[in-house]
């Protein structure tokens, strides 16, 4: 690619300076985020602390939590600090220095959950991710490996350095480029192509690639270095834009890792079309459309979505970001989505994220829309193996039933081909549980060994005492996978049908479909499914989750949840009746809120065909 991009000097420099601040400073939602700011980093009287024991409490007990507590208040810190002293308080300049100066003394910016990156880690033979590392680790070497929070704290401290640097003291502005230079710079002009994720199809590649941009248009000051550093994060998100998000625009990773990715390629993109002019304008490519329009597929509720996968279902939207794209790409009902900072407790807003938290005071202009009328509408995405039905009661209540196809391969996945949620009046009464925690086991070999990843936790049927099969992380070719079809409607009721065969490593499993038909004047849903086998018949056990409270009597289940009820009633074949079990013990060890129960159905040997109502109490 022929770049001409002019590094950001002199008066260009102060020009561009000027008008971030300014945005910040007058932005009608600065103190709506400076709130926030002050809520989720309220002590700025003591920088915490990591050690060496801290670090490693990941790779001897698979335990993340404990060292990036410390990693992410640090930055959270930092944020706060950088936005204050923005909006005039100069009292913050010596926190600044001591937090600037107190990361750049980290020993990595790597976290140590992710490690296993960069070119000395590629060489070793065997891998040391089936073994102790023993003495060489990313500790024991130059920096030579770039992950997620790597890339986000370069991003972080160019950004403080360029737009408030000249009010820091020299040596310490000096440092900064130092360390960024040394962690983030040489090693992605010399291998940043070899990391895994740099063309990968997924978040990863819009974080790295996106943050490293950013740092480098803040502080580099060659422009044949720029250009090339620049041309390369090009290249990357070519391959982000067109093979992280189906062909309909959907991302399979899930509504949060949707908004992660796009954080920064959207800041970036904005600002090297300011920058040249409009010339480079990365958010004028048609897919941004498609892409922009995801979200309202997945919205079941103001803050809470679809969360198929490793997603998470309560989570907020970038507040500037989002406001951007909206405005760029014309989908204007994005910017209902959106939620008040001071709603946003555990919705996953992270503060750690500068750059981030300086656009959404820019960038949005600190009004909330109604929730978005398009967020009740039918959806299909065919690509992504997605269709959302909207209904309601007879009282008028909202009934919103997604299901999903797709496969099993890649990062987030989970073995939950033809898995459904019903969602009633903002509450999901048939669940997709979501993700267990983050540790060592959960990205490696033991990953479907849990219940939150594997069939147990979701709404699919276990087939001849087998579960689905889980495909592999990265270059799968979607052998475990189930096929939906585009959705029908008759009158009032609309029905989609998920062939799921395909997902189950049985070769007797000749089929499984599962139709869904949803009465969209009642609320009521109508589930049948139809097996058919090669030789006898396997056994059959129908399973549907639930963290609502739950009474059985036979064939029917009653689940009550906060803002209403259903009673799920077996129709066929007769005599069969629910099992609940509790899968207590699972959420206490995954550190969730609350007991999953699984309801089960066993059909009788033979028996090949299941049918159940599903119908609202309200």
């Amino acid at each position: 690619m022929n770049l001409h991009i002019e590094p950001l000097l002199g008066q260009r420099a102060e020009e561009d300076r000027q008008r971030l601040l300014t945005q910040v400073r007058q932005s009608p939602g600065a103190a709506l985020v400076l709130n926030y700011l002050r809520h989720q980093a309220p002590n700025l009287n003591a920088i915490p602390g990591a050690t060496y024991t801290l670090y490693r409490q990941f790779e001897h007990s698979g335990f993340r939590r404990g060292y990036e507590k410390v990693f992410f208040e640090k930055r959270s810190l930092l944020s706060r600090a950088v936005f204050e002293f923005i909006l005039g308080d100069e009292t913050r300049r010596d926190l600044i220095h001591d937090l600037l100066w107190n990361i750049c003394e980290e020993t990595s910016w790597v976290l140590p959950a992710h490690e296993e990156q960069g070119p000395d880690f590629w060489e070793l033979k065997p891998s040391p991710r089936s073994q102790p590392w023993g003495a060489h680790t990313a500790l024991t070497r130059e920096p030579d490996a770039i992950d997620l929070f790597c890339a986000e704290t370069g991003a972080a401290l160019a950004e403080t350095v360029y737009l408030i640097g000249d009010q820091l003291a020299p040596e310490v502005v000096q440092r900064v480029r130092q360390e960024v230079q040394r962690r983030i710079f040489k090693p992605y002009l010399a291998y940043g192509r070899k990391h895994w994720w740099y063309k990968g199809p997924l978040n990863w590649n819009g974080v790295c690639n996106g943050s490293i941009g950013l740092a480098f248009m803040r502080l580099e000051h060659d422009p044949r270095t720029l250009n090339e550093a620049i041309a390369q994060v090009l290249e990357g998100f070519e391959a982000y834009i067109a093979t992280g998000f189906e062909a309909d625009g959907g991302s399979i990773e899930g509504i949060g890792y949707w908004n992660y990715g796009l954080m920064y390629y959207i800041t970036l993109a904005e600002l090297l079309r300011e920058q040249t002019g409009g010339e480079l304008d990365l958010l004028a490519n048609p897919r941004l459309v498609d892409i922009a329009r995801y979200p309202l597929v997945v919205a079941l509720a103001q803050g809470t979505y679809v969360n198929f996968g490793d997603a998470v279902e309560g989570t907020a939207l970038a507040l500037g970001v989002v406001s951007r794209l909206a405005e760029r790409t014309g989908v204007a009902e994005l910017r209902g989505l959106l939620l008040d900072p001071a709603r946003a407790e555990g919705f996953g807003v992270s503060t750690a994220k500068l750059p981030i938290i300086l656009r959404d005071a820019a960038w949005w202009d600190g009004q909330i829309a109604a929730f978005p009328a398009g967020a009740f509408a039918d959806h299909f995405l065919p690509h992504s193996g997605l269709a959302k039905l909207s209904g309601s009661t007879a009282g008028g209540k909202t009934v919103l039933l997604t299901a999903k196809a797709g496969h099993t391969d890649g990062h987030h996945s989970h073995t939950d081909i033809a898995t459904f949620i019903y969602n009633l009046d903002g509450e999901s009464l048939l669940v997709d549980p979501g993700r267990g925690m983050y540790s060592k086991e959960y990205f490696r070999q033991p990953r479907y060994q849990n219940i939150f990843t594997n069939s147990i936790g979701h709404n699919v049927p276990r087939i001849g005492g087998a579960l689905q099969t889980p495909g592999p992380e990265f270059g799968g070719k979607r052998q475990f996978h189930g096929t939906i079809g585009v959705p029908q409607q008759t009158g009032s009721e609309k029905s989609v049908v998920i062939d799921f065969e395909g997902a189950y490593a049985l070769p007797a499993l000749r089929q499984a479909r599962r139709t869904l038909a949803l009465d969209a004047a009642a609320g009521t849903v109508t589930l049948s499914d139809q097996f058919a086998f090669d030789g006898s018949p396997l056994d059959v056990e129908e399973a549907f989750v639930t963290w609502a409270q739950v009474a059985l009597s036979g064939d029917s289940a009653r689940i009550n949840g906060k803002r209403g009820a259903l009673e799920l009633r077996i129709l066929e074949p007769a005599g069969a009746v629910f099992e609940a079990h509790s899968l207590a013990e699972e959420c206490q060890t995954h550190q969730r809120e609350g007991v999953l129960t699984r309801l089960t159905v066993r059909l009788a040997p033979g028996q090949t065909d299941f049918k159940m109502e599903i119908r609202p109490l309200a």
